[in-house]
């Protein structure tokens, strides 16, 4: 969907602020932080400072023992955050400092909307010779939408409970290599500049909101995240791409709030629209109900 309007683009914002009172937390630019003496040690808290939504369930790290099935009225689990601890941190690199999903009830079109979503399948193990008992053990499937389709980018069979850490690594790689991709082929022939340009050939994601009329050009979004002490800002601009407050411009929102965040974050889920509180994924939903999907 190409689309060209004749609006004007919103003023530069202010750098992200603060929110509540100073903390003693982790420096915003270390993506090695994990739970700690200053960390919570109860999932609503860990939620609330990660910026996740109520429902998102933390896999890691484990406050309760993970899901082993998706439940009989659900069809996945969208990866709504993954973080993985780096070389800046040679005594734990590569722990899982974060990996947390939400319930999707139905299977949503791997469109352009979509496009980008990472979800993963509990199942009973398909092999009836496997060692543990069915209760305790899962087959894990990975599923990408990408190019119209649920494509198949991981499968584990007849793993125990601790499958969220061996599974986010791959999930990490899968949703950073999209994110380059995704962000790559929109920059190709229009790279980015101090005052960025429209991208009047962007399609997809937010530009399916605003040629819905569900969003409009200019409108304020934000994403608190407590960890942090920050608030980030960004808005929506005529072209469907988010220009953060730093004058970063992204193709999809999950770019930006990876960006934001330095671990892989599902935009969607993360991003707030200020003027009544709802996610873009909330928005998205709607796009998909009017349109009888």
């Amino acid at each position: 969907m190409t689309t060209d309007r004749d609006i004007h683009e919103p003023p530069e914002l202010a750098a992200d602020v603060a929110v509540d009172a100073p903390r003693p937390d982790p420096d915003p630019m270390d993506t090695t932080a994990t739970a700690g003496a200053s960390q919570p040690h109860d999932e609503a808290t860990m939620r609330a400072w990660e910026g996740l939504p109520p429902d998102t369930m933390i896999l890691a790290p484990a406050f309760n023992p993970p899901p082993m099935r998706c439940p009989d009225d659900v069809w996945a689990m969208l990866v709504t955050a993954v973080d993985i601890i780096g070389d800046a941190d040679p005594d734990r690199a590569g722990d899982v400092a974060l990996f947390a999903g939400n319930w999707v009830p139905e299977q949503p079109p791997a469109d352009n909307l979509y496009d980008g979503d990472l979800v993963l399948r509990l199942t009973h193990p398909a092999d009836p010779t496997y060692p543990l008992p069915r209760d305790h053990a899962a087959d894990v499937e990975m599923l990408l939408a990408y190019q119209g389709r649920w494509q198949r980018v991981g499968q584990w069979a007849g793993v125990d409970d601790g499958w969220p850490s061996l599974v986010a690594p791959t999930a990490a790689a899968v949703m950073g290599l999209h994110g380059d991709a995704t962000e790559a082929a929109i920059w190709s022939e229009t790279p980015p500049s101090t005052s960025p340009p429209l991208i009047k050939w962007a399609r997809g994601g937010i530009a399916e909101l605003l040629d819905a009329g569900l969003v409009t050009a200019g409108e304020e979004l934000i994403w608190n995240r407590r960890k942090l002490g920050v608030r980030h800002t960004a808005r929506i601009r005529s072209d469907g791409t988010l220009v953060l407050a730093d004058g970063r411009v992204y193709a999809n929102p999950c770019g930006a709030t990876t960006a934001l965040g330095g671990n892989h974050q599902n935009g969607w889920s993360a991003f707030r629209r200020v003027s009544d509180g709802r996610t873009l994924g909330d928005l998205r939903a709607e796009l998909r109900a009017r349109r009888g999907q």
